[in-house]
């Protein structure tokens, strides 16, 4: 059985830093939208998902990273993502998610780079 995603918001600065852990699947579209929608987060210049190495995106899991990415660009935010378990990363690559999202291997590099 997967694991339900948790998510968890916190700010660093300008940056809202989601923490994730579990699967993100089509059914977490909602999790990732109150997350979204509350907390402070659409106030946020910078956005993060940050994934536990034990998470997992499955391809709707994928869709549901798309879709806030729209969100952040229709407010004029950006996105980036750490700690994607390799498999993860290798998928962002082959689908040219990187060339919109920028996907490091740890949280401070991702900060650095907004």
């Amino acid at each position: 059985m997967r694991a339900q995603p948790q998510i968890t918001i916190r700010h660093e600065g300008d940056v809202a830093i989601f923490d994730i852990t579990g699967y993100l699947t089509n059914e977490s579209e909602d999790a990732m939208n109150d997350a979204y929608d509350g907390n402070g987060v659409q106030d946020a210049e910078k956005l993060l998902l940050n994934f536990d190495r034990q998470s997992f995106i499955t391809s709707s899991g994928f869709g549901t990273i798309i879709k806030l990415l729209w969100k952040t660009r229709e407010n004029g935010q950006s996105l980036r993502i750490a700690h994607p378990a390799m498999q993860v990363r290798t998928i962002f690559n082959t689908i040219g998610l990187t060339q919109s999202i920028g996907v490091y291997e740890s949280e401070a590099q991702a900060l650095e780079d907004f």
